[in-house]
């Protein structure tokens, strides 16, 4: 408070959060008479000060004029270096400046579409960093909903344009959408008489193969759709229960009524045999077999006519063994009950299922040497194909068998359940609907569901002369990839030959066959995996997991684990982070040499989790900020006067928002913390040797490596411990 007084500042005329900001700049050496302005809210001069803390000219927004939003906008613009002439002023909306801010960064000048809404204005602004142009559609009055199933449509290459109506909703275009990536015929259902709920019912029977003409009358709700397309999916007749007189709910009566029949068992407990003058009937509880016993005399004969009347008449009409009847007779085999009756039990159809005519797990695909280490050369990650060359061919679903009683009762089968249709891109679906092939020439993938050919960029090998590389896709290089050159792919990059002191780095995996050998600019990234017979003074980063025969001198962060195969197999010098755990054949050598073994909870975990905690202080601050203006308005104004107060409504509008971003920073606290408990049983497994010089940092504690061989490294309460294996 003195320091406020020395500097002329009455503190009686701020409210503490006003003070709060004012403190705050005095301790950062600010110029607070910029802002130490009563009119302004604390979270204005909270803009002002952070502007002025990071050396920016802020009086292009100090103004009463402006509410914080805005504010933030501009400040952001300006740290930036945009030119915020565009957008700074207080007609414009903060969400427009927000759309406009982020366009400049981008090398997009959305100013001249200001008139538009900001929804529609972050549309196009997504549409041009994507190359895909939805203006057209924009001017002819689509809303933001459907501006952006339209513009992924149009990035993903579908043809949506001879579906589109205004009639239809977003998220009708994109059920759309979904059924154009999964090859399916979407002109049974692009229709404006059916609801997004209705086309969603519709795409789920064409993706499981069933007859959706059963219930593409758009008078059934989309519940009713639902369960008749369930019904014919699990093989029922439905058509008991799909008129229209039905309710949702009285379908999924009938329905489930349908499948206990099939599944309830005849009888529940055996029969009581049934005793008569020559002949003991016995019939099994579920009715599938019958037993006769004759009684009497070897010397007696019996009529085979009259024991199949005895049969007959107490009901066991199907599946008699009339040979095994005659061996009885024939041998005198009596006193004792034989199997007479057999019944059969119904036998589902099998389900459908995909016939794939390339390697669907490439990476998984590795021929191990007899020392254990994997061979590269004979690694391939790519399946490479021609255009028209067959992929996949579908199987339908088997019809089953029928089965039937002893006593003649017919016994209900099911048709196996069809499998969904593949989504695919770079791939053609044949008339037959069951045979895909490729539509290109390319590298085919299956993931999960989706099968998919993309252009695959073949190179014989990267040089100075060449030039860098920056492609869209996968690379292939068949040769070598030489010292100071760059290559930058969005996919999987495989590189045949060696990689020198050059920048590799993808968006998917890095397959490195003969190895990478650095000097001081060396670098491999990979979104996921990152793998190669050697990594000689390389840093290397890896999404997933990075594997190799040896590791010399690197400097190697894997999310996930870092394994070194074969028997001469190790780790030697260098820092190798990997938060999951190593696994080697030796760690070390005999020299001594230092090398740091990193797992666990590190310091970029740890910080992520800082900035999380301090973001999420800062929304509490924020929100304490606007809850006590809150406040006031209320004890200041009557409703009826503050509900019509643009202030007022802003600030009920940021608590809002400011709440929905709190939700989303704890649920990502959350996850950071669930993935830190995880590596509670973090270890280093070590087959081998582990040499002195080697130092192991576990959840940030240290321990100096003794000599030993075959053991495990883990933390064990506040200790790190070796164990025998």
């Amino acid at each position: 408070m003195i320091g406020l007084r020395q500097r002329g500042i009455d503190t009686t005329e701020y409210d503490l959060d006003q003070l709060k900001e004012l403190r705050a700049g005095l301790d950062s050496g600010v110029e607070i008479e910029r802002y130490a302005k009563k009119e302004f809210l604390a979270i204005q001069m909270h803009q002002i000060r952070r502007g002025l803390e990071e050396g920016i000219d802020v009086s292009r927004y100090a103004s009463l004029d402006y509410d914080w939003f805005q504010m933030e906008e501009i400040r952001k613009g300006l740290r930036a270096s945009l030119n915020v002439d565009c957008y700074a002023s207080p007609e414009i909306p903060y969400d427009k400046m927000r759309q406009v801010r982020k366009g400049l960064a981008q090398g997009i000048d959305l100013s001249r579409f200001l008139k538009l809404s900001a929804k529609t204005l972050r549309q196009l602004r997504k549409a041009y960093v994507s190359k895909v142009n939805i203006v057209e559609y924009v001017t002819e009055g689509y809303d933001p909903e459907q501006l952006e199933e339209i513009r992924k449509a149009l990035e993903k290459k579908l043809d949506i344009v001879p579906y589109l109506s205004k009639e239809f909703r977003g998220i009708a275009i994109h059920e759309i959408c979904k059924g154009l990536e999964e090859g399916l015929d979407v002109s049974h259902y692009a229709r404006v008489e059916y609801s997004w709920q209705q086309m969603r019912e519709l795409r789920y029977g064409l993706e499981n193969r069933i007859d959706i003409s059963q219930y593409s009358n758009s008078m059934y709700s989309a519940r009713q759709m639902e369960q008749i397309r369930l019904g014919l999916e699990e093989g029922l007749d439905i058509s008991g229960y799909r008129s229209l007189i039905y309710t949702s709910a009285d379908m999924e009566r009938k329905r489930k009524e349908l499948l206990a029949d099939i599944a309830r068992d005849i009888v529940e407990q055996s029969r009581a045999p049934v005793v008569l003058e020559d002949f003991i009937i016995t019939i099994s509880g579920d009715e599938q077999e019958a037993y006769l016993e004759i009684r009497g005399s070897t010397d007696n004969e019996y009529d085979k006519e009259k024991i199949l009347r005895a049969l007959k008449d107490e009901g066991v009409k199907e599946g008699i063994l009339e040979e095994e009847l005659d061996r009885m007779l024939a041998e005198r085999d009596y006193n004792k009950p034989v199997l007479i009756a057999k019944g059969r039990k119904p036998e589902k159809g099998g389900d459908g299922w995909y016939e794939y005519f390339f390697r669907t797990n490439p990476e998984e695909n590795r021929n191990y040497a007899e020392d254990g280490s994997v061979d590269y050369d004979t690694v391939s990650w790519f399946e490479l194909v021609k255009e028209g060359q067959r992929l996949a061919c579908y199987h339908e679903a088997g019809a089953g068998v029928s089965g039937y009683t002893v006593t003649g009762k017919f016994l209900r089968t099911t048709k196996g359940r069809e499998q969904k249709m593949l989504s695919c891109s770079g791939v053609l679906l044949l008339y037959d609907k069951k045979t895909y092939v490729a539509a290109m020439d390319g590298r085919v993938e299956l993931n999960e569901n989706h099968l998919k050919v993309s252009e695959v960029c073949v190179l014989d090998e990267v040089t100075k002369s060449g030039g860098d590389v920056d492609f869209d896709g996968s690379v292939l290089v068949r040769g070598r990839v030489e010292r100071g050159t760059v290559l930058r792919a969005t996919g999987d990059v495989v590189i045949e030959g060696e990689v020198g002191d050059c920048v590799v780095d993808c968006g998917g995996s890095l397959l490195v066959k003969r190895g990478a050998r650095g000097i001081s600019k060396g670098r491999l990234e990979a979104g996921r995996n990152v793998a190669g017979r050697y990594f000689d003074s390389t840093v290397v980063q890896a999404g997933h997991d990075v594997y190799a025969n040896y590791i010399i001198n690197c400097n190697i962060h894997a999310e996930n684990r870092v394994v070194v195969s074969g028997n001469g197999g190790g780790i030697a010098g260098g820092v190798v982070q990997a938060i999951q755990g190593i696994e080697a054949h030796q760690v070390g050598n005999q020299n001594r040499i230092e090398t740091l073994i990193q797992m666990g909870v590190t310091g970029s975990l740890l910080k992520a989790q800082k900035k999380i905690d301090r973001k999420i202080e800062q929304i509490h601050n924020d929100l304490s900020v606007l809850g006590n203006a809150f406040v006031r308005f209320q004890r200041k104004y009557p409703p009826e006067v503050r509900n019509t107060m643009e202030m007022y409504l802003k600030i009920e509008d940021a608590i809002y928002t400011k709440e929905l971003e709190q939700g989303e920073m704890y649920k990502k606290k959350s996850e950071l913390q669930e993935r830190i408990d995880k590596m509670e049983d973090v270890r280093a497994v070590i087959k081998g040797n582990l040499f002195e010089g080697t130092i192991f940092e576990i959840d940030r504690m240290r321990w100096h490596a003794k000599p030993e061989s075959n053991v495990m490294v883990k933390r064990t309460g506040e200790r790190i411990g070796v164990y025998r294996r």
